[in-house]
């Protein structure tokens, strides 16, 4: 790649993070509101979280069909939260915002129990093993996760990876205060499973296409 593109590039990527600030429902490390998100939203239905959104495609498919709900898409990159809030501008979409800020600070943004669901959707794989600290299904991530969902609520998990949902189960099934609802190794394939968990995004699209099962797992915290 030359340096006239590499320059390009890197110059719409910073367009997209100034400018993600100015469209509508967009927040960033200043939106220290812990516990009152949803007076600051106008918005008093169920509270749910898609972490480490990207583009935010499964939180913009749900909230286009659950108005009642009220989703949060949260990712480090702020341009790629650029494209998400566009696109709900778009669609006409009210009850979806944008968060930008790093994952490990999430309990510093929302109060105790404040989230009725957490949804991690085809997360970065980080396979080499002094990557495992990345990991977003790590206990050091899972305790904050913890802090911030509600006693009744659940943590949705989807993987096409299957070397890391394995990686996961194991440390889901060390943690005593981790209890499984349902677990699925064929997503898709499965006819019991709600709606919700089917809205697909473009790499769950690539993978079926190329026949690769989509993992899921749906929890909630004990105590």
């Amino acid at each position: 790649m030359g340096k006239e593109k590499v320059f390009a590039m890197s110059r719409r990527k910073m367009m997209k993070k100034t400018q993600f600030h100015e469209l509508d429902r967009t927040f960033n490390r200043e939106s220290l509101w812990p516990g009152e998100w949803k007076d600051k939203l106008g918005h008093q239905g169920k509270l749910i979280l898609e972490l480490g959104c990207g583009k935010a495609e499964f939180s913009l498919g749900s909230a286009a069909n659950h108005p009642e709900n009220y989703y949060i898409g949260i990712d480090i990159k702020a341009d790629r939260l650029w494209v998400a809030a566009g696109q709900a501008a778009e669609m006409g979409l009210k009850n979806v915002a944008f968060l930008c800020i790093n994952l490990l600070e999430i309990d510093q943004y929302f109060g105790k129990g404040e989230a009725d669901e957490i949804w991690i959707t085809f997360p970065d794989p980080f396979p080499k093993k002094k990557q495992a600290k990345h990991r977003m299904l790590n206990p050091l991530f899972l305790d904050k996760y913890k802090e911030v969902l509600h006693a009744a609520g659940a943590l949705h998990y989807k993987t096409d990876n299957l070397q890391l949902f394995q990686y996961s189960l194991e440390v889901f099934a060390s943690r005593p205060d981790l209890a499984f609802d349902t677990l699925s190794f064929d997503l898709h394939g499965n006819e019991s499973l709600p709606a919700e968990t089917k809205v697909l995004t473009t790499y769950e699209k690539k993978f079926m296409a190329m026949d690769t099962k989509i993992n899921y797992v749906k929890m909630h915290f004990i105590g």
